[in-house]
């Protein structure tokens, strides 16, 4: 994760289980993107707990060399479960490896949470072999995003506008021009944003809120209310995704941009 999302305590652990479960429409599709191939050295930005390094030979069935890197040591002492990867901690506008180190870069949902997004797009660029790929994915605006806006709206009203605040990054890079601007200007060719919308599915709306609750910047703060206040909040946020409940649960929308591009040969 980036320096925006800064999870500890059992936070972690948490993170893994929740962030399978909303980024599961979103992991194999920012992978394939990639086109990794047997042999490729492949470089997992922001990994967190390793939810998209840990797929890569899964979804591709190819022999791959992977590393992950991310900031949060917090979320790497999880990942490391994994001994297989290559871990790294360290920023992603520093990568501590040679330049053309990798032929394929990967990072979901971290950019727009780098306090120098272009320092860390060039940094990305930078460790690309000639002809390496590059493909990362980030969320689109808040408005678009349902689930998000319930819970982060709860936030506000039981936790206050600083805990708001913690998630004020997360949708804040939601422009193609913008994404393409920062590859553009990293030296980056055969740029390719595309927007994806997919349907969040868990079949007890309170039960993933409850997961995501436990797995934020602002967890303590959440988890340190009386137990009515909880459920309080639990039952305002499944109210406003009322109309998003079928027979099978919550079906909700989420919005997500990829950008694809690579290294000039």
């Amino acid at each position: 994760m980036a320096s925006g999302w800064q999870l500890a305590g059992d936070a972690p652990t948490a993170y893994t289980r929740s962030g399978h479960k909303i980024m599961e429409p979103w992991t194999d599709d920012l992978i394939l993107a990639a086109g990794c191939r047997d042999g490729d050295r492949v470089l997992d930005v922001a990994c967190g707990t390793g939810i998209v390094a840990n797929r890569i030979g899964l979804v591709t069935g190819k022999l791959c060399s992977i590393a992950g890197i991310d900031l949060n040591e917090g979320m790497l002492s999880v990942a490391r479960r994994n001994p297989q990867i290559e871990w790294h901690q360290g920023s992603a506008a520093d990568l501590p490896f040679e330049s053309g180190s990798f032929e394929v870069v990967l990072c979901q949902q971290g950019l727009q949470y780098f306090p120098d997004r272009a320092a860390a797009m060039r940094e990305m660029a930078r460790v690309l072999s000639p002809g390496g790929r590059l493909a990362l994915n980030v969320w689109g605006a808040l408005d678009r995003q349902p689930f998000h806006a319930a819970v982060i709206g709860g936030i506000g009203t039981f936790l206050g506008s600083e805990a708001k605040a913690a998630f004020d990054s997360a949708f804040s890079l939601n422009t193609a021009d913008e994404l393409r601007g920062l590859a553009r200007d990293a030296g980056l060719q055969n740029i390719r944003v595309r927007f994806e919308h997919r349907t969040l599915r868990h079949p007890v709306p309170s039960g993933l809120v409850t997961l995501f609750m436990g797995a934020t910047p602002v967890t303590g703060q959440f988890m340190d209310l009386p137990d009515d206040r909880k459920q309080a909040f639990v039952s305002q946020v499944v109210e406003q995704l009322a109309s998003y409940v079928d027979d099978a649960g919550l079906a909700v929308p989420v919005e997500n941009h990829f950008l694809t591009a690579s290294k000039p040969v």
